[in-house]
């Protein structure tokens, strides 16, 4: 089993398998690899991807989507993703938290990458009801890979609202259950005397 397919399973089916018949979905990244697409589809759920450099995504201009070459101006897209899942691991500032939240359905779930768990992961999502980290094996990257994901969610916990039955009938699965999704929020001690106040669970 690969990191890559750890990644995948974990941002396709921690959010899905929380959200209630999810119907749209935008995926960013450098690299959006199709092990992903291939998770989310198994929810019959298609997202729009925008593969793309960190730098070089602006909330306010004209974006194209992979699939079709779309071009779509991305102030048309406030309210329009039940799911964001973002693959970049660097830092967000507010300003762009906010820009990309302002695109989620009231229903609305983010999942955002993170290499190493800082504050301003957690800082720059707030305003969400739920703000929680998720880790795939450890708060620390390797080989400064992706390590884990914020949730953020008005409506949703990841926890509570786990669908368990809808977890434990996907099939051919390496890495994700319904033990795993559960385990992925058992927050150690340390990080939550570190990152209490901001942690919303």
């Amino acid at each position: 089993m690969t990191m890559k397919t750890i990644v995948a399973e974990t941002a396709a089916h921690i959010p899905l398998c929380v959200i209630d018949e999810a119907k749209s979905a935008l995926v960013l990244g450098d690299v959006i690899d199709k092990t992903l697409i291939d998770e989310m589809a198994k929810h019959k759920i298609v997202p729009a991807i925008c593969s793309l450099r960190a730098a070089d995504f602006d909330y306010d201009q004209n974006i194209t989507w992979k699939t079709g070459s779309i071009s779509i101006n991305a102030t048309d897209l406030e309210g329009a993703f039940d799911l964001i899942v973002d693959l970049r691991a660097q830092k967000p500032n507010a300003d762009e938290a906010q820009k990309l939240l302002a695109k989620l359905t009231d229903r609305g779930v983010l999942l955002k990458a993170f290499g190493v768990l800082e504050q301003e992961q957690l800082k720059a999502y707030r305003s969400r009801r739920f703000v929680m980290p998720c880790a795939l094996s450890a708060f620390a990257p390797l080989d400064g890979a992706i390590s884990g994901f914020v949730f953020a969610s008005d409506k949703f916990h990841p926890i509570a609202d786990l669908k368990l039955q809808k977890a434990d009938m996907l099939d051919r699965l390496s890495y994700y259950s319904s033990d795993t999704h559960n385990a992925a929020f058992a927050i150690p001690p340390y990080i939550l005397a570190r990152f209490d106040e901001l942690i919303k669970n």
